[in-house]
């Protein structure tokens, strides 16, 4: 008898909950940079480097170490990559880079990067900096990542300096400098340190209080200002007394509203919520949708693939171990039979559970979960009695 094994899609399910735990280990960061356009234009063409020949790049481009940065690239851009590098537990994945020439009628105009972002929208990626923008530019950044991830299914972030956007997918990096021991630094500037950091942050646990060695000063405050600014959304360094270190890593997002609670505050949740979604989405489109009639048995069959996903993420100590639940959604059922006709509320009345979950619903197929997020230890209260 020939072996046939599991089903195919649950075998790509499962897959793909193993290599989501195995990428929770580092993310993508994507840099905007600008540079002088001759710059631009060699880096973009076939070259010889010390009787070495250089192949032309992409644009973007992407660096995985600092052997890949490009010796044409201005002091300021090379230090930006290196500092997105550096990372926190691991460097970022990679790094993808995007180029733009300095100045141009766009200038000083909410519009100066729509071109570059136009070209980095299809890429998969985790965290965008832009270590040039401007005020002017903020809100039209942040606008876009909203519309991306609202409207396009495109789960990305930003690290926007000084920026209180009240979204989970931009964090507002506050501090306004931060000094090394060879350069001062803008806030904005420093948003491609923070990128990489987050980038280098492993899902098993958080950003939260990641020593940056680097730091020799910035902007401080008192504790009750430091509490101030992470209830006001903010991401940002500040000195212990001894060391300097990352403060609670928060998103943006403050005002919470039915369906974005607690849970979308935190970077940590967001960045496993995002890639659930994008593993899920991508896996259903590659294995399923198309492939398989919508009859019982084969949403069973979806059922059954996607909790495997889930079981993958609970081993891997991203989700709480058996708090993973998938089935059909009856009540959804419901009102897609009864606004498109198929049946009066009397006959849905008369219809056990599986009969709905049992029903013709044509092309579509509704389900719904329950997972639990699992945090990173953060406050600890120990009570010690003598």
């Amino acid at each position: 008898m020939a072996k046939l094994g599991m089903p195919k899609v649950t075998i790509a399910f499962t897959e793909a909950g193993i290599e989501a735990v195995e990428r929770s280990k580092r993310g993508i960061a994507v840099l905007i940079l600008e540079d002088d356009e001759s710059t631009i234009n060699t880096l973009l063409k076939e070259r010889t480097v010390n009787d070495e020949k250089i192949e032309a790049l992409t644009n973007p481009f992407t660096i995985y170490t600092t052997d890949d940065i490009p010796s044409e690239l201005s002091e300021e851009n090379k230090d930006y990559i290196l500092k997105t590098l550096m990372g926190y537990v691991t460097t970022p994945y990679r790094v993808r880079v995007m180029l733009q020439p300095k100045g141009g009628e766009n200038e000083n105009t909410p519009d100066k990067f729509d071109a570059s972002l136009k070209k980095i929208a299809p890429e998969r990626w985790d965290y965008l900096a832009i270590p040039t923008i401007e005020e002017t530019q903020k809100e039209k950044i942040a606008t876009w990542l909203k519309t991306n991830r609202e409207n396009k299914y495109k789960k990305v972030k930003v690290v926007l300096p000084q920026y209180n956007a009240d979204y989970e997918g931009v964090i507002n990096f506050s501090n306004e400098f931060v000094e090394t021991k060879t350069k001062t630094y803008t806030g904005a500037e420093y948003t491609a340190r923070i990128a990489g950091l987050i980038c280098g942050t492993p899902m098993t646990i958080s950003a939260t209080y990641a020593p940056m060695n680097e730091v020799i000063d910035c902007d401080k405050y008192d504790l009750d200002e430091n509490d101030e600014k992470v209830n006001k959304g903010e991401f940002f360094i500040w000195f212990d007394g001894d060391k300097f270190k990352m403060s609670r890593a928060m998103n943006s997002l403050v005002t919470t509203t039915q369906g974005r609670l607690e849970a979308y505050q935190t970077i940590k949740s967001v960045d496993i919520a995002d890639m659930m979604y994008d593993d899920i989405k991508k896996t259903a489109e590659d294995s399923y949708i198309g492939k398989y009639t919508n009859d019982y048995d084969n949403k069973c069959l979806l059922i059954t693939a996607i909790m495997g996903y889930f079981k993958e993420l609970e081993d891997g100590r991203l989700l709480l171990k058996g708090g993973s639940t998938i089935d059909i959604d009856i009540e959804a059922v419901k009102t897609w039979l009864l606004k498109n006709g198929k049946k009066t509320k009397e006959e849905l009345a008369q219809m056990s559970d599986l009969e709905l979950k049992k029903a013709d619903t044509k092309k579509h197929v509704f389900l719904k979960a329950k997972v639990t997020i699992l945090d990173a230890m953060e406050d600890i209260d120990l009570n010690i009695a003598i």
